[in-house]
């Protein structure tokens, strides 16, 4: 899988991603990390919306059993997607990006995830807001893969090199 999924991966990034990112950075001020958290905390949104439908079944039916397995996987979600937040800002200044390489296999899941469920998609919120929150998730993972613009290169009028 690796193999096949790697220049997808290089594609999407440098021809989809990456002008995407820099016409967010030129267009309204967010540097890549600030574009990737953005995404995640909308894949949080989504993430909630989604696992609430089973959340209030289970404390309507007063399944107490449940209703605590289903807080639990609600917070460890939005335990992964802060981690991942972290990192991104973290990362967020260096010029060479190391998440490129490195969140590869993430982003793949998070692609095959997407599409199994567009695949499936019916009309329920739920299902909606789990789509939402893989779309918004592959975004961040993205984003957050994309480069840095170097910082442009100040000269001033009044300093002329000798040569």
């Amino acid at each position: 899988m690796r193999k096949t999924f790697e220049p997808l991966d290089d594609v999407l990034i440098e021809w989809v991603f990456q002008p995407l990112s820099d016409s967010i950075s030129y267009r309204t001020g967010l540097a890549r990390g600030v574009a990737a958290c953005l995404c995640l905390d909308l894949a949080s949104l989504s993430w909630i919306v989604s696992r609430a439908p089973g959340l209030s079944d289970d404390v309507v039916a007063w399944e107490a059993g449940s209703a605590f397995l289903d807080i639990c996987l609600v917070l460890l979600g939005l335990a992964a997607m802060i981690s991942l937040r972290t990192l991104f800002r973290r990362t967020g200044a260096k010029v060479q990006n190391p998440l490129r390489s490195a969140m590869r296999p993430h982003r793949a899941i998070a692609l095959v995830m997407l599409v199994a469920q567009l695949v499936r998609l019916q009309p329920r919120l739920a299902d909606s807001a789990d789509a939402a929150m893989l779309l918004f998730a592959a975004l961040a993972l993205y984003f957050g893969a994309c480069a840095e613009r170097p910082p442009a290169r100040r000269t001033s009028a009044a300093f002329v090199p000798a040569g």
